[in-house]
């Protein structure tokens, strides 16, 4: 967060898919790419491993399309795993 870049606007949604829950946060924020080896971003791999180590989830973060990042959290029903 920058803060003298004006307000960040974060929406946080929750559903049920076919294959399990989904939550997804959004910003309006600078962003960043979660590829960029240049800066190690070990929190978020620690969050995948322990997603997919404790439920099968997964995370992913993509650019969302109006500036800013959208993390998605995929959690198998434990039917499913």
């Amino acid at each position: 967060m920058d803060p003298y870049a004006g307000p960040l606007h974060v929406s946080i949604r929750t559903r049920h898919t076919d294959a399990g829950s989904e939550i997804v946060v959004a910003d309006d924020g600078r962003g960043f790419d979660s590829s960029d080896d240049s800066v190690p971003h070990i929190t978020l791999n620690n969050i995948r491993q322990r997603l997919k180590s404790m439920c099968g989830g997964s995370m992913t973060i993509t650019p969302n399309d109006g500036g800013g990042t959208v993390v998605t959290l995929t959690i198998p029903d434990s039917t499913e795993r």
